[in-house]
């Protein structure tokens, strides 16, 4: 169901292990993924803000998200879930963001803790996240995740970091949806991270959901589920025409 960004009002999920984006100002450290290293530089893995709503006044909530068309960015239904409002940013920089693209809708998906925001104004790229619309969930092999969230013992992020993860089986996302299992190798998702990728292959296979523990503190070896894209492929294909 697509809603107007004015009128979402559903309920603000929370649960042992979720990842729900914590107020910012509210932090007086905040972290990003958990170890690893710097991202390289991509103007297609987003920043999100919102405001308003569920949200406490004088608060913003930060998720990480993927655009996949100059009109459509991916992220995990959670960060949409009792939201008033919530802007775009395109710099990889947490500190200079630049100028922020409003959202005017938001779309829950059918199955898992996947969503889509639709830009006020298309914001065009030289390219897009690439989406594995049929990966199911692997025992063996890595992968690599992405975001903006905190990193270890809750140091605010600078930027877009990214670690190694290894595939652990399937599993189950914050709305009960299919999701793929990781264990850090290199870094693990912490809050903040919520609706960044998981990249096998170069493509987008799943959206970060939850965590194994509500706070993985330092420990890059730390265990997430990822809402896996698949469960609601055609949804995303007619919804951001990809």
């Amino acid at each position: 169901m697509q809603k107007s960004i004015a009128a979402v009002a559903a309920a603000t999920v929370i649960a042992a292990g979720l990842f729900a984006a914590a107020p910012a100002s509210a932090l007086t450290a905040s972290t990003k993924v958990v170890g690893g290293e710097k991202a390289p530089a991509t103007s297609s893995i987003v920043q999100l803000e919102a405001s308003g709503g569920d949200i406490p006044a004088g608060y913003v909530s930060t998720c990480t998200g993927e655009q996949v068309s100059p009109s459509w960015v991916l992220t995990a239904r959670h960060c949409i879930d009792g939201i008033g409002a919530m802007n775009v940013y395109h710099s990889n920089s947490t500190a200079n963001r630049g100028t922020p693209v409003a959202v005017d809708r938001v779309t829950a998906a059918p199955a898992g803790d996947i969503a889509l925001v639709h830009l006020r104004t298309s914001y065009a790229l030289s390219s897009y996240a690439q989406l594995d619309l049929a990966a199911t969930a692997k025992t063996s092999g890595t992968g690599t995740i992405q975001g903006y969230g905190l990193r270890a013992n809750a140091v605010q992020s600078d930027g877009l970091y990214q670690a190694t993860v290894s595939l652990t089986g399937s599993s189950t996302d914050a709305y009960r949806g299919r999701a793929q299992h990781v264990t850090g190798v290199t870094g693990a998702s912490n809050h903040g991270d919520s609706g960044g990728p998981l990249l096998v292959n170069g493509k987008v296979v799943g959206v970060c959901s939850t965590g194994d523990s509500a706070d993985p503190g330092a420990n890059t070896t730390a265990g997430s589920n990822y809402a896996l894209l698949a469960q609601s492929a055609s949804w995303i294909r007619s919804t951001a025409g990809v």
